[in-house]
């Protein structure tokens, strides 16, 4: 009798198991930042959530030729009484939520367990942060550009077409009944460029923006840094985008799982949206849009097909990778698109600042020390800064994550939730600028940055008005000095399989889509490189701001590419990575840089611009033996040297899989394929080679 109620054990374990299961189920919802925040970001605000819920609608917007864009808008509830909200809109092109189909039941089970939610569609509401936002009484709309998603159309990278479908979302939110008429917007990288598109195009309820890690030029900081092809970076992110827009599902995708989007409309009414994403069966198994005749899991068949009419649409997408054609080399070419052209210029951020800067729009600039764009993030705020209404905050971040890695959160001591922190500082932004709470925000400091090796820090202006622009001179021993160097030559051959990968992963800050998983080191790099460094430092040096590279150069080929890296060497010999530059030797000439905003705007900071249009390009610039004096920024950077280590410079003539081997040089993607070239450094006081760095006092 006994060993019969073992036989129930096993089904009492399960039922406990159970119990205890749906007892310990989370409950996604909003969280306290005060929680999270540190000091530096918190300042004693009140970050409680006043909301518990929200309701949620997917919907089509119409703009005004006639394309339907796809909207999920989330209304806070539960809460006061409001019945109008301020909104938090962001604008995109990678889905505003995805769909996983073809789920098993136990993963369905645990989504539910996890999640509360009984079909695998991914929202918005989601984020802890979107639903700390909501219960901050904010309305929150996640909108899929033209051709992305599940939006109709198609669309070109970056046309100002979509600045103008942005306008007409925002005039769309104020006429809503949940809608107090008060737009901000936010988001990263492409989404930072929706915003400034969008705010270019001067819709009345569009009261602040908050862009991160966005350009300010789309040719020398996107497709051609220093007139240089990112050539890995152009393929794997029009790979990226096209999967994307493409709605594939392929959980294996190489740097991401590629999910559809998530349909709109439930057109057979089973209060179900997963299944109005037809399968895959013929063809390729990751994509529906090669079935001829469409199928569903359900086995009904849809009238109107949403989703698969839109999608079909998106296959008349340009893809980022025209930026790679022969035609698109030059600053001033032009590309078309359906009849319509548009160049770099129309296409950059920092070309559309005068109706914002004459709204004096307040624009809140996010960036990152090893974001690849960082450069943008600066210049977008010191053109604003001086007539317009600009914020700038940059932490110790890649492009992507938006947090600190563990790598670099170790090495620098960082405690913080970077994510949270920044989050923080945006919700008492848009508390400032579109609830008008007086919450001390306008009093602050314009710039808060993180001097890495150091910590977080106000200032009051970029760049630093303490800033000393020292130069340290190449010397005959491989040496970097403040003192002038005497005459002479440094010759180096060029290792055309230097590559700047770092990470067990081979990454680096241009691969926008991933971060290096270890820090950036050099320090075998460097072998393949010319080397010159100081002797180690008496004292901590801070460098913040732009560093300036002059170099005279000739060679034995007549065309040449230059990369420079800056990197700090530790007490071990370690060599750490701080920040670079690269400058194609054709484009030697110093033209105006206002060329980048077509004139309509002064780009500050000031810093040396080569033009880039065929014009400005010089084929043979080394020919015949001429000394070529090449004068180019880094990106810039906030790095403390600590006393005993020493400031590096390594020069090389290729970054092989990163950017394009010179096509005067190299027959082809390989760097066995290059001609043997030498590169001779001049040095002495009349060809004074150097790095001009913005040396921080009392920092």
């Amino acid at each position: 009798m006994k060993r019969k109620w073992l036989l129930w054990i096993p089904l009492v374990i399960v039922v406990v198991i159970a119990v205890v299961g749906v007892v310990m189920k989370p409950r996604p919802g909003p969280i306290d930042l005060n929680e999270y925040v540190g000091e530096f970001f918190a300042r004693g605000y009140d970050y409680t959530p006043r909301f518990d819920s929200y309701e949620k609608r997917s919907e089509f917007v119409t703009v005004a030729d006639g394309t339907r864009l796809a909207v999920d808008v989330f209304v806070p509830t539960g809460g006061p009484e409001n019945t109008r909200f301020p909104t938090i809109l962001e604008y995109s092109p990678y889905s505003r939520a995805m769909a996983q189909p073809g789920m098993q039941w136990w993963e369905r089970l645990f989504l539910w367990w996890y999640t509360n939610r009984t079909e695998a569609i991914y929202d918005q509401a989601l984020s802890p942060l979107v639903r700390t936002t909501l219960g901050l009484g904010y309305a929150y709309v996640s909108a899929d550009m033209r051709g992305t998603g599940a939006a109709y159309g198609s669309q070109a990278p970056l046309m100002p077409l979509l600045g103008k479908d942005g306008k007409e979302l925002v005039d769309w939110i104020a006429e809503q009944p949940w809608s107090d008429g008060n737009v901000g917007m936010t988001g990263q990288s492409y989404l930072g460029w929706s915003q400034l598109a969008t705010a270019s195009q001067g819709p009345e309820a569009l009261k602040c923006i908050a862009p991160a890690v966005i350009v300010f030029d789309t040719y020398t900081e996107g497709a051609r840094p220093g007139g240089i092809m990112a050539t890995k970076w152009l393929r794997e992110y029009s790979d990226y985008l096209e999967n994307f827009n493409l709605n594939r599902l392929d959980l294996e995708g190489k740097y991401f799982p590629y999910l559809p989007a998530a349909p709109v409309v439930d057109e057979d009414g089973d209060g179900r949206l997963i299944d109005e994403i037809p399968l895959a069966g013929q063809g390729d198994p990751t994509l529906f849009t090669d079935d001829d005749p469409s199928a569903y899991a359900d086995g009904i068949a849809r009238d109107e097909e949403y989703f698969l009419r839109a999608t079909l649409e998106h296959e008349g997408n340009m893809t980022v990778s025209r930026f790679m054609d022969e035609g698109a080399r030059y600053f001033d070419a032009r590309l078309v698109f359906e009849g319509d052209t548009s160049s770099y210029l129309e296409t950059s951020p920092g070309a559309m600042l005068t109706p914002i800067i004459e709204a004096q729009m307040p624009v809140l600039n996010i960036g990152g020390w090893f974001d690849g764009f960082l450069k943008g993030t600066t210049k977008l705020y010191g053109s604003i800064a001086e007539r317009g209404h600009a914020r700038l905050l940059i932490g110790p971040r890649f492009h992507i994550p938006l947090v600190v890695t563990p790598a670099y959160a170790e090495y620098f001591g960082y405690e913080g939730a970077m994510t949270v922190e920044v989050w923080a500082e945006q919700l008492r932004y848009f508390d400032w600028c579109l609830k008008g709470i007086d919450n001390g925000f306008e009093g602050e400091a314009p710039v808060k940055i993180y001097v890495m090796n150091s910590g977080w820090r106000e200032e009051n202006e970029w760049p630093l008005a303490r800033q000393e622009i020292t130069p340290f001179y190449l010397h005959n021993d491989r040496r970097l000095g403040t003192e002038s160097a005497t005459a002479g030559t440094d010759s180096y051959t060029v290792d055309f399989g230097h590559s700047s990968d770092y990470g067990s992963n081979r990454l680096n800050r241009w691969l926008l889509m991933q971060a290096p998983d270890t820090l950036m080191l050099r320090t075998e790099l460097d072998k393949k490189t010319l080397v010159y460094e100081t002797t180690p430092l008496a004292s901590d040096i801070e460098v913040t701001g732009h560093p300036i590279v002059h170099l005279w150069l000739s060679s034995d080929q007549d065309a040449g590419d230059v990369f420079v890296y800056l990197s700090d060497v530790d007490e071990s010999g370690e060599v750490h990575y701080v920040t670079e530059g690269q400058l194609r030797a054709g484009f030697r000439g110093l033209f105006d840089p206002n060329m980048q905003t077509g004139h309509a705007v002064e780009v500050r900071p000031d810093l040396p611009w080569h033009g880039f249009r065929a014009t400005d390009f010089t084929e043979a610039v080394f020919a015949d033996g001429r000394v070529v004096d090449l004068r180019f920024d880094l990106i810039p950077t906030s790095w403390l040297f600590r006393a005993g280590h020493r400031i590096r410079i390594s020069i090389a003539g290729a970054d092989y899989g990163n950017f394009e081997l010179n096509p005067a040089l190299c027959t082809a993607d390989d760097p066995n394929a290059c001609d043997s070239t030498t590169l001779h450094i001049h040095r002495g006081a009349a060809t004074p080679s150097r790095i001009e760095l913005p040396v921080i006092v009392g920092g």
